[in-house]
């Protein structure tokens, strides 16, 4: 899921207006939008498997503070090269709060998850969160849902209990209500995402969110944890995860200037192949019929729900 994914998807000009299309228009730029996706998608599915791989040598919580503080510098400058120190203005506060609190505890609690759960059972379960915005939009923007789209989230989530497969001995993890609810804030998160979109612009947002993030957990760990213990070797990964974290935000606002959103909504859909191959080599994970069935039920309502949203406006 990655949280990051969603901070590119309301694009603005310096002027602070909507670039509701790609900017560039040809049959290449696609191409370019869905490679930078996709480059996206293996930077952020590698860092919840580097973290997944060393959870037991060193705390989350330094972890998410390093994460948070290596995307500051990059947003600090491609926010002062594109328009000053005023671009980093916010109008709503209130819901870029909603915003910040609501992103920190989904990534948070995603990150728990993939600790907690098998990779590729986390990847999958991760790809619901479009039903959970759609439910959520009926709920806070007021939106309006049809006999398909309520078909289309009660298949999905009937995906998600296959996967989860209830009648297996032993099926309850910890992991599966962390995984509840990091879909559920970062839904949350996109939500707030859509209002500040009117608004505001997506650097600024990412900016105010990250430091945010930096704030927090910086002073939980320096004030609870101590660092004297870490060795050069997990120096050296959060070194890393820093510097991927970076380019993920980086490769998610360039796929989207390449093209639109919904157009690269298909290609998010890689990482469920890209979690099982690494759950197979990595982590020794087994893949049942259950997960094959219940992604594709996954796959194919939240598809189908973006097809419809897509079909809505010219409506």
């Amino acid at each position: 899921m990655t949280v990051g994914r969603l901070e590119a998807l309301h694009l603005l000009n310096a002027n602070g207006e909507q670039l509701n299309e790609p900017l560039v228009y040809s049959r290449d730029s696609y191409f370019l939008g869905a490679l930078f996706l996709f480059l996206e998608i293996v930077v952020g599915t590698s860092i919840v498997a580097i973290i997944k791989y060393f959870s037991s040598d060193v705390s989350l919580f330094i972890v998410l503070m390093f994460r948070y503080l290596f995307c500051l510098p990059i947003l600090l400058i491609i926010g002062l090269k594109i328009g000053g120190t005023h671009y980093f203005k916010i109008k709503n506060k209130k819901v870029m709060s909603l915003r910040s609190v609501a992103g920190l505890l989904g990534l948070s609690f995603w990150y728990l998850s993939v600790i907690h759960l098998d990779i590729s059972k986390a990847l999958a379960l991760s790809q619901v969160m479009p039903i959970f915005i759609c439910m959520l939009s009926i709920l806070f923007l007021g939106e309006k849902v049809g006999f398909f789209r309520w078909s289309a989230i009660l298949v999905g989530l009937s995906g998600a209990v296959i996967i989860i497969n209830p009648d297996a001995e032993g099926w309850y993890s910890v992991g599966l209500l962390y995984i509840f609810l990091g879909t559920l804030f970062a839904s949350i998160m996109f939500v707030a995402l859509r209002r500040l979109g009117m608004t505001e612009n997506a650097v600024a947002t990412a900016f105010w969110y990250n430091l945010f993030g930096s704030i927090i957990f910086s002073t939980y760990c320096i004030s609870a944890l101590t660092l004297n213990d870490i060795s050069i070797e997990i120096w050296i990964m959060l070194f890393i995860i820093g510097v991927m974290a970076s380019a993920q935000q980086i490769f998610m606002a360039l796929s989207h200037t390449y093209a639109s959103a919904s157009s690269l909504a298909p290609v998010h859909y890689t990482t469920i192949p890209i979690g099982v191959l690494i759950g197979l080599l990595v982590f020794n994970e087994k893949i049942d019929l259950n997960f094959l069935i219940g992604s594709f039920f996954i796959v194919g309502s939240t598809l189908f729900i973006l097809y419809r949203e897509k079909k809505k406006p010219s409506s």
